[in-house]
C-alpha cells in the first residue's frame, strides 16, 4: 500500500478506498461552491441541478441567463479548477428550468430542511485531528470545505429541531419517525 493510504483508511474507515464515495464527495463539492464560483448575483439567476460523468447542469431562469453563462463556461471550469485544485469537471450544460423559492413550501413539512440559499452557515475550520493521519494536502484540501459544510449544516438541523431517526436513519421533525415510527437521535 502506497504511503499514506492507511491513514484515509482508518480515518473514513476505509470509505474512501471506495470510489464511488470519493466521487459522490466530489460532487457534492461541485454542487455547493457555485454561488463562490459565480458570485451572488449569477447564483441568484441560476442553480447547480446534477452532476454526472463530469458535467455539471445548471438550471437558470432564462434564455438570456443561459447564453451569458455559456460564454461565461471556460472562466467557470477555469474557477473550480482553481477551488478544488483539480479538474472534476468536463463540462457545464445551461437549460431554462424553474426553481421553487425557497420561502414557498408546504405547510406539512415543518421547517426547512436545508439551510435557504445565500443563508450564511458557520463553516469554522475543522479540527486538526480529523485530518491527522493524512499526509497527502491534495485530499486535505478536497475534504477540508466538504467536512465543514457538512458539520455547519449539521448543526444548523439540530438548531431547527430535526432529528434522525434511531431506527431507520431518516431525518425528520418531531419526537416519533413518521416513517416507522422509532425514536429520534440527535441529527
Amino acid at each position: 500500500m502506497a504511503h499514506g493510504q492507511e491513514s484515509i483508511q482508518s480515518l473514513l474507515g476505509g470509505l474512501l478506498k471506495d470510489r464511488r464515495m470519493l466521487s459522490s464527495m466530489r460532487r457534492v463539492m461541485v454542487m455547493t461552491l457555485w454561488d463562490q464560483v459565480v458570485g451572488d448575483l449569477v447564483a441568484q439567476k441560476s442553480w447547480p441541478e446534477k452532476v454526472n460523468d463530469g458535467v455539471l447542469t445548471i438550471g437558470v431562469t432564462s434564455h438570456t441567463w443561459a447564453d451569458q453563462l455559456h460564454l461565461l463556461k471556460p472562466q467557470i471550469l477555469s474557477r473550480y479548477r482553481q477551488l478544488l485544485g483539480r479538474s472534476i469537471l468536463k463540462d457545464v450544460e445551461f437549460h431554462i428550468s424553474r426553481r421553487r423559492p425557497q420561502h414557498e413550501k408546504p405547510a406539512e413539512m415543518g421547517p426547512a430542511l436545508h439551510p435557504a440559499r445565500g443563508e450564511k452557515l458557520n463553516e469554522g475550520p475543522v479540527p486538526n485531528e480529523v485530518f491527522a493521519g493524512v499526509q497527502n494536502p491534495e485530499i486535505r484540501e478536497l475534504l477540508g470545505p466538504a467536512f465543514a459544510r457538512l458539520r455547519a449544516e449539521r448543526e444548523w438541523k439540530h438548531e431547527q429541531g430535526w432529528v434522525r431517526c434511531g431506527t431507520c436513519r431518516r431525518v425528520f421533525h418531531g419526537q416519533n419517525c413518521p416513517h416507522c415510527g422509532g425514536r429520534a437521535e440527535a441529527c
